[in-house]
């Protein structure tokens, strides 16, 4: 789902709709640590890209109290490139700054970091 601007009303979207059916990404998340989990109870993962990069984004730290296995990696691209690339291009080779913040965040190998965003894609998806 794509919520900018607009994260309260598809949380409540999402709330009246679930019927212990619906899952899918809240995507580019950018919304609060209680919209986290509040997506996160509706079965929902939050998509993180390059804006968690950014220096003022605030997503570190709502994402310091949510639990990796409940984030999958995402582009966006063309748009919202990672810091050192950010307003130019996006592509899908820049998801290693992305997985390298996460994996300082965590203070976990950039490796395990990626398996897990990887296999909650896979669990998602049905993969």
């Amino acid at each position: 789902m794509h919520t900018r601007n607009a994260t309260e009303e598809c949380l409540a979207v999402v709330k009246d709709m679930q019927k212990g059916k619906l899952k899918g990404v809240f995507h580019c998340f950018s919304g609060d640590e209680q919209q986290a989990k509040r997506a996160i109870n509706l079965g929902c993962k939050l998509g993180i890209g390059g804006v968690l990069t950014f220096k003022n984004s605030g997503l570190d730290k709502v994402l310091a109290a949510i639990a990796p296995e409940h984030l999958v990696l995402e582009t966006d691209a063309p748009y919202l490139a990672p810091v050192p690339f950010r307003g130019k291009r996006n592509e899908p080779a820049y998801l290693k700054y992305v997985v390298e913040k996460l994996a300082l965040l965590y203070a976990m190998p950039e490796p395990e970091i990626a398996a897990i965003c990887t296999a909650n894609a896979k669990n998602l998806f049905g993969f």
